[in-house]
């Protein structure tokens, strides 16, 4: 998402794809047990939301995605995780069998390897832990000897 979101020829921070990239880093946060920082991302999302009102069902969601993702929220500190399951409108599955639909047996074995993927998919569940940081760790070490330099002056 945040791929396509930085591909966009116009892209702001006000952006939905915005939205969404903080809900699901709550998410990660939230999985981690990391209640801090899934709190910040979905009051991130929810301020965005509440300036913004975008329309989810445009991006494949159900009327009731908004109230399960202040739900969540609200239950962040009290209720142990376990995965969402995001209101998606069949035609979102539909549109992704069409396109995947030589690899698999049927749309039920299709629906059936997604929704498993996503719960226990290693690469996908430690996705920041196990991506190649180094352009991260270059640009912060950039930054630190940038400050260090002004220091001396």
């Amino acid at each position: 998402m945040e791929e396509a979101w930085k591909d966009k020829e116009n892209f702001t921070k006000e952006d939905p794809e915005v939205f969404f990239v903080l809900i699901v880093t709550g998410e990660y946060h939230y999985r981690r047990d990391n209640i801090t920082g899934a709190a910040t991302s979905y009051k991130r999302a929810l301020k965005l939301y509440e300036k913004h009102e975008y329309d989810v069902t445009a991006f494949g969601f159900g009327e009731d995605f908004m109230d399960m993702i202040r739900a969540r929220f609200s239950a962040l500190a009290e209720v142990p995780f376990t995965p969402m399951q995001y209101p998606v409108d069949s035609r979102v599955y539909e549109s992704l069998y069409e396109m995947y639909k030589d690899d698999y047996e049927s749309y039920s074995a299709f629906t059936l390897e997604i929704l498993n993927r996503f719960e226990k998919d290693e690469h996908i569940i430690h996705r920041h832990r196990l991506r190649d940081r180094e352009d991260v760790i270059e640009a912060r070490l950039e930054a630190l000897n940038r400050k260090l330099e002004k220091r001396k002056r």
